[in-house]
């Protein structure tokens, strides 16, 4: 993805992306969260299994955290017509919109976040790119009132 946002050359010319495909079976995915001062907030471990059928996808995910709390939670992606999906987890409000271009799956939504004991609502802008039939890079900027909270990384790889 190019730094203004819109999709580059190399998402376009990339072998096609279907999330609700790529998502079917086991995986396992580490990742952080980075404070916009540069500060590693979090570290994790997601243990994640899959349902899928011909149209979407159900991601049931178990976080372990570097300190030792866990967290579980289930996304289920749709299919919608052309490059869109929907996805939709219990913290999104309303559903998450996305479109895919060759490798690239961009996905906004709008999550309560758990901050300080009460929820938070707060932006996800997340790009996923395939880098093998096995791996996705993920990165999500989080932003509140358009200012950047933060961002997280996630690696999600198949086993």
């Amino acid at each position: 993805m190019a730094p203004d946002g819109n999709f580059n050359q190399f998402d376009i010319d990339a072998q096609p992306f279907d999330p609700v495909k790529f998502f079917a079976g086991t995986f396992q995915a580490q990742g952080m969260f980075v404070d916009r001062f540069g500060q590693v907030q979090k570290r994790f471990l997601i243990d994640i299994s899959c349902e899928t059928d011909d149209k979407q996808t159900t991601l049931h995910e178990k976080f372990t955290y570097h300190d030792g709390e866990k967290e579980s939670r289930s996304w289920t992606i749709v299919k919608q017509d052309g490059d869109a999906y929907t996805a939709h987890t219990d913290d999104v409000v309303g559903k998450g919109v996305g479109h895919v271009k060759g490798a690239v799956l961009k996905l906004k939504y709008d999550f309560l976040l758990t901050l300080y004991g009460r929820k938070v609502k707060v932006r996800f802008d997340d790009v996923m790119v395939k880098q093998t039939e096995n791996t996705i890079l993920n990165r999500a900027k989080v932003t509140k009132f358009g200012l950047l909270l933060g961002e997280l990384f996630i690696t999600f790889s198949r086993i």
